[in-house]
């Protein structure tokens, strides 16, 4: 049975992998996994874009910005996931609001498991962050939620 796994991962994070990597290595085991690790730009456009209008140094703010953070999430993405017990890793880079890119991703990848670590909760959340809990709530496949150690 070929099972198709989504990880989703904060490259700014990397227990947000190591911690999820057991449990990706308790699925694997008597299946074949396709597996799939993303990452989300958060959306600067709109922000930024506000800001430097109004600010005295829009000039100073690269125009390639939102290039430059996708391609350093990217090169972080194929650092953080080299694991070669589950075989070839499909890496995926979006830009935008995290939870919905997620649940695109899964829907794009016909995912069957999305496999995601949870934050450490506050006071303001005691089961799960805002991303984890719309993800939990809006996908069409079983989610797993690995909590922190």
């Amino acid at each position: 049975m070929k099972l198709r796994i989504l990880a989703p991962v904060d490259v700014e994070e990397p227990r947000s992998w190591s911690e999820v990597l057991p449990e990706l290595r308790q699925h694997a085991k008597g299946n074949e996994i396709e597996l799939t690790v993303a990452t989300v730009v958060p959306e600067l456009g709109t922000v930024i874009a506000q800001a430097a209008q109004a600010a005295p140094f829009a000039s100073a703010l690269p125009a390639d910005l939102k290039e430059r953070a996708l391609s350093v999430a990217r090169d972080r993405l194929e650092n953080l996931a080299e694991t070669p017990e589950f075989g070839p890793i499909h890496r995926v880079v979006r830009s935008g609001t995290i939870y919905s890119e997620i649940l695109q991703t899964a829907e794009d990848i016909s995912a069957d498991l999305i496999v995601l670590m949870s934050h450490v909760p506050d006071l303001g959340d005691y089961l799960l962050g805002p991303n984890a809990a719309k993800i939990v709530r809006h996908a069409r496949c079983s989610v797993l939620v690995v909590r922190p150690r």
